[in-house]
């Protein structure tokens, strides 16, 4: 599998120049390429690294965590709401949206111990137990009867105690936007009504797709975000 793509096929949400090179890094499967970098580009996107020997050697040195795990992979695939870290200089980052990007928004350290991902499926399993999907790859497991977790539901990790909490897709619900021309949004949900949505985004009323809902809070964000420009 080759691991470069032509600069001209990128993602348009891809915060890099059109011209330049002719191809750039592609990162592994496993997240959605629109949502994803790979962690080649994150690193010198945070000016830490111009070159991608500098970024070789930030990562054989296992310098570069990604939600608080050493990766040395440059290709390996950072996801919407994942948490990039360099504990040596004790900086850290979430990629979200800005002005319809992807953007490396800088954290602080109480932040950086823990991520949001997305509930996209429940199976039941051997034992009574349930399986729960998260957008980000992960699986975990709940017992059936103690579960209250839904699909559409944003878990929060704590990526110390491995420990979680949930915000429940529901009316008021506060929702960042993953897709549409409000991309990268926050939106006060008003009503779901099947595969959509109603939301109010500055004061107006906007119909949206309910898949587009990432909920990140109840009154007010759980997460820090970037300021529009």
């Amino acid at each position: 599998m080759t691991s470069y793509m032509k600069r001209l096929a990128m993602p348009r949400m891809w915060p890099l120049a059109r011209k330049g090179s002719i191809y750039v890094a592609k990162p592994l499967p496993g997240r959605e390429l629109q949502r994803s970098l790979p962690l080649s580009i994150a690193i010198k996107l945070t000016g830490f690294a111009l070159i991608t020997r500098e970024v070789k050697l930030i990562l054989n040195e296992g310098r570069a965590h990604v939600n608080g795990k050493v990766v040395k992979e440059k290709n390996y695939p950072i996801g919407l709401f994942d948490v990039v870290s360099f504990p040596t200089i004790k900086k850290s980052f979430r990629l979200l949206f800005k002005n319809k990007k992807l953007f490396l928004h800088p954290i602080n350290e109480t932040e950086a111990k823990f991520k949001l991902a997305r509930i996209i499926n429940k199976t039941m399993i051997k034992g009574k137990k349930l399986q729960i999907n998260l957008d980000d790859g992960r699986n975990l497991l709940a017992s059936s009867s103690s579960s209250s977790y839904n699909v559409g539901d944003t878990l929060i990790i704590d990526l110390e105690k491995l420990s979680t909490s949930s915000l429940k897709l529901e009316k008021s619900a506060l929702a960042y936007l993953l897709g549409g021309k409000h991309l990268g949004n926050i939106a006060r949900v008003l009503e779901i009504q099947g595969e959509n949505a109603i939301c109010e985004i500055k004061g107006k009323k906007v119909n949206t797709l309910k898949k587009h809902l990432f909920v990140i809070g109840k009154e007010k964000p759980v997460i820090s975000l970037p300021s529009a420009e």
